[in-house]
């Protein structure tokens, strides 16, 4: 029973995504570069996005439209979950 449950623990560990591949989000602040509160495409545009371009990216964050991101947007976003790999 023991060796079952060792084993059962490893197999869970080497499923688990590896948390040093994901790079933490970038802070609101760290991007608004100026601090005027507001993250404009330029500022935005400085950033290493994993996927997709900076353009479309920030429009999808930019919800009402307006040309820039504010903080409440930023927060309210959701990036998209990394693909799982196939086994």
């Amino acid at each position: 029973m023991l060796v079952a449950l060792v084993f059962s623990a490893t197999t869970l560990v080497q499923a688990a995504p590896p948390e040093h591949d994901r790079k933490p989000r970038p802070v609101f602040s760290d991007i608004d570069t100026n601090s005027d509160g507001e993250i404009t495409l330029e500022e935005f545009s400085n950033l290493e996005l994993p996927h997709g371009e900076p353009e479309e990216v920030f429009v999808s964050i930019d919800v009402d439209n307006n040309g820039v991101i504010s903080n409440e947007e930023y927060e309210n976003h959701k990036p998209p979950r990394p693909k799982r790999k196939e086994r």
